[in-house]
């Protein structure tokens, strides 16, 4: 087991810290054997516990207790200096759980809890989070962390970022802090960074009279709060690289976890951001979401349908979850007569408003339209009304009357803002819920 020197020689070692100490030696035994990982499966049948019992120990939501970890440690083959390791941080954690121990280094300072609640209907997502874990055990904790993830509008990339902060939050036991940049809201600007480090300061517990009016000091303090401290952050709907940037904390042992429906591609070249791109899901994970969402009676009910809801949603995790609570809100209807709504109402998004704009496709995706250039909002309608599944340059330059050089610069604002995917070298398509939309809005400014 690569046995990290840092959860060795720290004094506190949280839950999560644990977890990965299993899963290193988990990989290090499946390398001796040459042979894949022990699954929980695997794991569940040789030492008669649950499932979901190994899964907790594994992913850093329960302690085993010191028996169960000497099983698992001799299961895998430890070696005695990994079993006093393993041990040690087994001590450590449960230390890390009592109540009202202070966080080290925390000295007066209150420590923040902001995540959101976390979404107990979140399912799905197993590869993305396999990776995000990956990134994390890869890096460590002695370094700073950040990841961008990124995706076209609704796929749920803000509840696979909070939900993976929760799973990990006990990794950062000096807070968790959580901003809505606004980066692509209709009712008003983005969030400025002056603004998140006045907020992350007053977070801390620094009166407000304390915080510099410069903007340069003021950023010194910040740097100054999260210095010796393992502090996790959100940054959610970022709209650029510039709004982030001075936001990315530079201490050993953040973590900051940023997104984006745009690709703020410069912060992975320049600043060192990981980045992830959350697709849609596969359609085995849509149709599990909108089962769990629907209800597994009702779902295992009327199998077909479900696949026909996942077929009209396109896969869109926004899309699936208004359509769920369409259909709860008449728990006695068929779901066939919603199926058969949609199939009515094909190549329209009414059926897809909610009460309010964050449940809106449309209110999401024009979020994203009225940040285009001219020239890209002009082929992204232009592309709505196009009957072939996809385009390439030539294609496009011909659909908005413009020069193939200049289609080629719209093909690719279009693709990283995510309203167009170049599925293939050379070839661009969106979804059929954004065609829709473009569609739509073709009618009014074709």
């Amino acid at each position: 087991m690569a046995v990290n020197p840092y959860l060795v020689s720290a004094e506190r070692t949280d839950l999560s810290d644990l977890a990965r100490l299993l899963r290193q030696l988990r990989r290090r035994h499946a390398r001796q054997r040459g042979d894949s990982e022990l699954t929980y499966r695997e794991l569940a049948a040789r030492t008669g516990w649950s499932i979901g019992t190994i899964a907790g120990y594994f992913g850093g939501r329960t302690l085993p207790p010191t028996n169960r970890l000497d099983v698992l440690a001799a299961l895998l083959e430890a070696t005695p200096t990994e079993q006093g390791v393993l041990a040690t941080a087994r001590d450590r954690a449960q230390e890390d759980r009592r109540p009202n121990t202070p966080a080290p280094g925390a000295g007066r300072w209150p420590v923040p809890r902001q995540l959101p609640g976390e979404n107990f209907r979140f399912v799905g997502r197993d590869t993305e989070l396999a990776a995000l874990d990956a990134l994390l055990d890869r890096s460590g904790p002695p370094a700073a962390v950040a990841v961008l993830l990124t995706g076209t509008t609704g796929a749920g990339k803000s509840t696979l970022a909070v939900n993976w902060a929760h799973r990990i939050a006990g990794r950062f036991p000096h807070g968790q802090l959580h901003v809505n940049l606004g980066g692509l809201d209709p009712d008003g600007p983005p969030v400025t960074p002056a603004r998140v480090v006045r907020d992350v300061a007053a977070a801390f517990g620094v009166p407000g009279d304390q915080i510099p009016a410069s903007p340069d000091a003021r950023t010194g303090l910040y740097r100054s709060l999260l210095a010796r401290r393992r502090v996790l952050m959100v940054l959610d709907n970022a709209r650029d690289a510039d709004q982030v940037r001075p936001l990315l904390p530079g201490s050993p042992g953040c973590l900051t976890i940023i997104t984006s429906r745009n690709q703020l591609t410069s912060l992975v070249a320049l600043d060192g951001v990981h980045h992830l791109v959350v697709d849609l899901p596969t359609t085995d994970d849509a149709r599990q979401l909108l089962a769990h969402r629907l209800g597994p009676v009702r779902a295992a009910a009327e199998p077909a349908v479900v696949d026909e809801l996942v077929r009209h949603c396109a896969r869109l995790p926004l899309a699936m979850v208004v359509v769920a609570a369409r259909a709860n809100a008449r728990p006695n209807f068929p779901l066939a007569v919603l199926a058969e709504e949609l199939r009515l109402a094909y190549g329209s998004l009414d059926l897809f408003s909610g009460d309010d704009a964050p449940a809106d496709l449309r209110v999401a995706f024009a979020g994203s339209y009225r940040h285009l250039t001219p020239a890209a909002a002009t082929l992204f309608r232009r592309v709505g009304a196009y009957h072939e599944p996809d385009v390439d340059a030539d294609g496009a330059a011909r659909l908005a009357g413009t020069s193939s050089a200049d289609a080629r610069r719209a093909l690719a604002e279009l693709s990283r803002a995510h309203l167009l995917t170049e599925h293939r070298p050379g070839r661009y398509t969106c979804h059929d819920l954004l065609r829709a939309f473009a569609r739509e809005i073709g009618r009014y400014a074709p």
